[in-house]
């Protein structure tokens, strides 16, 4: 009987070692690197662009007297944009101001209630005071890049030179990219546009006068639209670029917008 059961025992320990040992379980590949983002300007077009003026706007607004954003903006305005879309951070940059283009929709009768001021209106006062931005002396606002820093797929930060009222001082604008085309369908030319805001410190560039009712931070927020400059010519002005858009419509229809 011991031995049946011996060789029973035997038995099960045989067959137990001819069994496959346990397999571990896979270990999971290790997961690639996200690919680093494309920036968007790569669909841009190389070349010399011109600001498209009808879809551009320069505005700024700073606090008054803690209770609201006083909100203003410039009608005369200029840029160009020199762009390789293989090298972004080389694209260069200019911008002018018109100061006497200043524009506040001022609501009251100015004369009556700033009899002392000497100016016809708020507009005028901002504009020719040696208190704001003094355009007699000082005729031009101009922004020069001086790099640009891609900071994700559509953004980037423009640094450069801002010149106000003679001081020339650094400014840094975020940027950020909305679209890239090679042909405008109404110019039909390379196009691009982007929206940048920053801030300008005013005391920095010597303007001071009702501070600190009137904040000394100035948000600028400035809508550009480009479009690209024939090749081998001079920059050219944008005021009025020609469109295919028609000039009459069948009754009953609206022109789309964003012409």
């Amino acid at each position: 009987m011991k031995l049946k059961i011996l060789a029973g025992v035997a038995a099960l320990a045989l067959l137990a070692a001819c069994q496959p040992a346990a397999q571990k379980p896979a270990e999971a590949p290790a997961a690639a690197a996200p690919a680093a983002p494309v920036p968007k300007v790569v669909e841009a077009t190389a070349g010399l662009y011109v600001l498209e003026k009808t879809h551009a706007s320069v505005t700024f607004q700073v606090l008054h007297m803690g209770l609201s954003n006083y909100t203003a903006r410039f009608a005369k305005f200029d840029s160009t944009l020199e762009i390789d879309p293989t090298k972004p951070a080389e694209a260069k940059l200019t911008a002018t101001i018109d100061p006497t283009s200043i524009r506040t929709d001022y609501p009251g009768d100015y004369k009556a209630t700033h009899k002392g001021s000497g100016f016809k209106s708020w507009d005028e006062d901002l504009a020719k005071s040696d208190k704001f931005f003094n355009a007699g002396k000082f005729a031009e606002i101009k922004f020069v890049s001086t790099g640009i820093e891609l900071t994700g797929e559509d953004t980037a930060k423009i640094t450069g030179d801002l010149t106000m009222l003679g001081v020339t001082k650094p400014l840094t604008l975020d940027a950020k990219l909305n679209g890239a085309m090679a042909s405008h369908p109404f110019v039909k030319t390379p196009a691009l546009g982007f929206s940048a805001t920053g801030t300008v410190k005013r005391s920095e560039w010597g303007m001071t006068y009702l501070t600190p009712n009137v904040g000394d931070d100035v948000k600028l927020i400035i809508e550009a639209e480009y479009i690209q400059a024939p090749k081998g010519n001079a920059v050219q002005k944008a005021d009025a670029p020609k469109t295919d858009e028609p000039t009459a419509q069948p009754a009953g229809t609206r022109r789309p917008s964003g012409g």
